[in-house]
């Protein structure tokens, strides 16, 4: 149970980041943590003992996963078969919780479950705490080095999963009062420092936390009436309002850390962010939504496949009704909802699949006794989906292995699986659990690849080697590809080579610097009209680079006056504000 308990913990708290795949140990972490839990089951003979629907619903992702490839073509099929693996892996995980379950208890299990979760949200406030007085650098702790003291994230990177795990302690914290393991006193202080933190986080999504909740608790009281659901009832209400609260008295505690640091902090908290509605990310948001289903419109059966929506965002961009859209240039792999997300890139017929599984193993919580164990597991899931309807935690492994151990929790069946049904899930664990260790050497030689020598016969070789990574190793190829692009120098050499590398890449993830390198080896093969449209719809999406390609864009050369060209036209386009790049 410390195993699994430490799956809520760990990977969130994670600083190890080394790119290409920055969050490769964070999310590696869950396999290595469901591999210990599953270990520690064995003597008991309990693992495996039974499959809880939500085990069957992630082996049925898995399937659909690996297929899609065969009925769609696909850049970079080996990003399906990873989250095919991320699917069964997942399924593992939600067998081991049900088998821990029936070993301890359903009470005992969630006063563990619900201890890991508030235990990682004090050390996510701790490390908030860290960055909101300048400290977290000195600590060595993950920061934002442009925003040392505004930009409140704890260790996972951004504000509004930072909140959403705050969310999930508060709801432990209801949970383990409601179920007399923590005293009001204990109660009072940990909600109070959460709402604190919470409210430096600014992140706009807690306010649909905090319905969400309310009414779950409301229904959750009237479906039990029991004394212990009416406390539950009324310290997830007092709770939800001191968070509420805390966004009103913010500039009091911004004065009073002020005092103490001798810093003058002027943190907005999300109500206030919201009421100021200066943000371009939201309308931005709203543009990437409207993107995902106009390409399931046009693509309404098979989607235009996973992780293909980038490249759908930047074609699209040019169109009328997006030129008001607010600049923010950055690529969006993802269209900040969920469901529309799942309709741009499978399709209709799986995500009706996916969703009605989904119910499917929520269902038991509804039409089953309920308990006060439902108000948690369905209190973190309401936090996990409202976010994932304005975002996407769960494209990160550690989110969703939680979104995955909430659904086990459901009310279950008696029904045991007979020994020959439960040696393919062993196989199962002991191939995960292989690959997991033996992708080791790769996930190295990638980060060991990732940046150029400046030595020119050593990085020859080395962009070789990536090459052949890029055609050989499907799990890890639009990586390998990606780091290519590092290596890859815009010449006349070898540039039918170059330019097919730079199209797959563009094909796939158009960042703005893959963009202008294509546009340049356009120009070198004489595509000057291609080379043009390129640039122009680079710009589109993301046109406060304008100013940096002008600048990138050697003057000495004659080669780039046509894109040149384009650049300044939409330079001179850009907003005061924007323009502070000159050529």
């Amino acid at each position: 149970m410390v195993a699994l308990t430490l799956v809520a913990i760990l990977p969130f708290a994670s600083r190890i980041h080394y790119v290409p795949l920055p969050q490769w140990f964070g999310e590696i972490n869950v396999v290595w943590l469901l591999l210990a839990a599953a270990v520690f089951l064995l003597p008991s003979g309990g693992l495996f003992r039974q499959l809880p629907r939500a085990a069957w619903w992630c082996l049925a992702l898995a399937a659909i996963w690996v297929l899609q490839p065969y009925w769609l073509a696909l850049l970079f099929p080996g990003m399906n078969y990873a989250v095919a693996l991320a699917w069964l892996a997942a399924a593992l995980l939600a067998a081991v919780t049900v088998s821990l379950r029936e070993e301890l208890g359903e009470r005992r299990f969630a006063v563990w479950l619900a201890w890991g979760l508030l235990a990682g949200g004090l050390v996510q406030a701790a490390i908030g705490v860290a960055q909101l007085t300048g400290y977290a650098a000195d600590l060595g702790l993950f920061y934002d080095g442009a925003h040392p003291t505004t930009n409140i994230f704890g260790h996972i990177g951004q504000r509004n999963q930072y909140a959403h795990y705050l969310m999930w302690s508060v709801v432990a914290a209801v949970y383990l009062y409601a179920a007399g393991n923590l005293p009001r006193w204990g109660l009072a202080i940990l909600i109070f420092g959460l709402s604190l933190m919470l409210g430096w986080a600014g992140s706009r999504t807690i306010l649909l936390y905090l319905v969400a909740l309310s009414v779950l608790a409301g229904l959750w009281h009237w479906r039990i009436g029991s004394a212990e659901s009416r406390r539950m009832l009324w310290a997830m209400w007092l709770s939800c309002l001191s968070v509420l609260a805390m966004q009103f008295a913010l500039p009091w505690f911004n004065h009073l850390l002020s005092w103490l640091t001798h810093e003058n902090l002027q943190n907005a908290s999300g109500l206030a962010r919201l009421a100021a509605n200066g943000d371009d990310m939201g309308s931005r948001r709203f543009a990437e939504m409207h993107k995902a289903w106009l390409s399931f419109r046009a693509h309404p059966v098979t989607g235009v496949g996973w992780s293909q929506f980038a490249a759908e965002s930047v074609r699209l961009q040019p169109l009328p009704q997006f030129a008001a859209a607010g600049f923010n240039s950055g690529l969006f792999t993802n269209s900040h909802n969920l469901i529309l997300q799942l309709l741009a890139e499978m399709g209709g017929v799986v995500t009706v699949l996916i969703v009605a599984g989904f119910i499917w193993v929520l269902w038991p919580f509804f039409s089953q006794r309920a308990s006060l164990e439902g108000v948690l597991a369905l209190g973190c899931l309401a936090v996990t989906l409202t976010h994932s309807m304005l975002e996407y935690p769960l494209w990160y492994y550690y989110f969703l292995a939680m979104l995955v151990v909430f659904a086990a929790m459901a009310p279950r069946g008696q029904r045991q699986l007979a020994w020959p049904l439960r040696l393919p899930l062993f196989t199962a664990l002991i191939w995960v659990g292989w690959l997991s260790f033996s992708s080791l050497s790769m996930f190295w030689e990638l980060v060991g690849l990732y940046t150029p020598t400046n030595d020119a016969k050593r990085d020859a070789a080395r962009m070789e080697r990536l090459i052949e990574i890029a055609e050989t190793q499907p799990l890890f190829a639009y990586h390998a590809l990606y780091t290519v692009d590092d290596y890859l120098k815009v010449s006349p050499d070898q540039l039918a080579r170059k330019l097919a590398l730079e199209n797959r890449l563009a094909a796939f993830r158009p960042y703005p610097e893959v963009m202008l390198k294509r546009a340049q080896l356009e120009i070198l093969a004489g595509q000057q009209s291609q080379a043009e449209q390129t640039l122009r719809m680079t710009l589109a999406s993301f046109p406060t680079y304008a100013g940096v390609f002008l600048g990138t864009l050697d003057d000495d050369n004659a080669d780039w006056e046509p894109l040149r060209e384009v650049a300044r036209d939409a330079y001179a386009k850009l907003p005061a504000k924007y323009q502070t790049i000159t050529e």
